[in-house]
């Protein structure tokens, strides 16, 4: 187990260097396409995430109300289903070989991090505690989660294969949001001393080092590319600089997801409400000119540029 205290050491050593980015420029892309990706008997559902492929994956409600884990490709819904004896799922990633990441809850509220490879649920375990919490899957086929050793808080994981690795303790008020084909964790960790409620840092976990960045990291991309809010503003980060990516109008930015073509999600205050905005090459752009609505729930981007999640209770693809 790698220890905590090192960790959160190294991130009162590191001080990225912040630029400003061009101010958002006026754009005319094309419109959006909203899919009603449709769902099972319940008739409620969001969608989560979705690969370059075009797999896209969430939840459904069934005819008794209960939500399970699906997943949405050429046009046909799966029911992923749940572990036996429990009664909900949900799907929160899938990678490029369509092995989708679930979290599986019983009656009892005890929750399970579960793998769906080729048509199987695989439990995979816990760290000795009773709780499993899925939070992603790679193209390595690693799945990152968290877990309570026994009579421990949270601790984050690696799992690959059955064999799980423990990254330490996930403490008090501490989030962890994503990861990618090299391994690197972002979230949002304490630093020393360890307040309580918590002192958070946005930063990058990268073996048994973490790397402050902003206030919180959201999203990480196969390049390193870091986003997240700094100072209540949207930033990409590479390489050790925090690009600030401004605003709709308004003082408040956050980014919460990168592609691999560093293609920035996020929202930002216009002069008057929260609006969905896609950041690319110094231009932010407000996504309700190009037929997203500023209630819509975004997750997630692919590399073509599709956006997945829910209008109203939902589960729509814009495209």
């Amino acid at each position: 187990m790698v220890s905590p205290r090192p960790l959160l050491t190294a991130a009162t050593t590191i001080v990225a260097l912040i630029t400003l980015a061009p101010a958002p420029a006026a754009a005319s892309p094309p419109r959006y396409r909203v899919v009603d990706l449709g769902t099972l008997g319940g008739g409620d559902g969001a969608a989560t995430a979705m690969n370059d492929r075009g797999d896209i994956v969430g939840w459904s409600t069934v005819a008794s109300g209960a939500r399970h884990a699906v997943r949405w490709r050429h046009g046909v819904i799966t029911d992923l289903g749940v572990l036996p004896g429990d009664t909900d799922s949900t799907a929160v990633d899938v990678n490029e070989f369509g092995d989708v990441a679930i979290t599986s809850f019983g009656p009892d509220y005890l929750a399970r991090a579960v793998l769906w490879r080729d048509g199987q649920l695989r439990d995979l375990g816990t760290l000795g505690g009773e709780n499993s919490v899925a939070i992603g899957v790679n193209d390595r086929r690693q799945v990152l989660g968290t877990s309570e050793p026994a009579g421990d808080m949270p601790h984050r994981f690696l799992w690959r294969d059955g064999v799980f690795t423990d990254l330490g303790r996930e403490y008090f008020y501490e989030f962890t949001s994503d990861f990618n084909n090299s391994g690197d964790v972002v979230g949002g960790f304490n630093v020393p001393p360890q307040d309580y409620p918590c002192t958070c840092v946005g930063g990058r976990l990268r073996d048994g080092l973490l790397t402050q960045i902003g206030d919180e990291a959201l999203g990480v991309n196969n390049r390193g590319q870091v986003v997240g809010t700094a100072n209540g503003r949207a930033f990409r980060w590479q390489n050790g600089t925090l690009t600030d990516l401004g605003t709709l109008g308004g003082d408040w930015s956050r980014a919460t997801a990168i592609n691999d073509r560093g293609v920035v999600l996020g929202f930002s205050t216009t002069t008057a409400q929260w609006h969905p905005f896609l950041w690319r090459d110094g231009v932010m752009t407000d996504l309700t000119s190009r037929g997203v609505r500023e209630t819509d729930l975004i997750e997630d981007i692919n590399i073509r540029g599709q956006l997945v999640g829910a209008r109203g209770n939902r589960p729509v693809l814009f495209r």
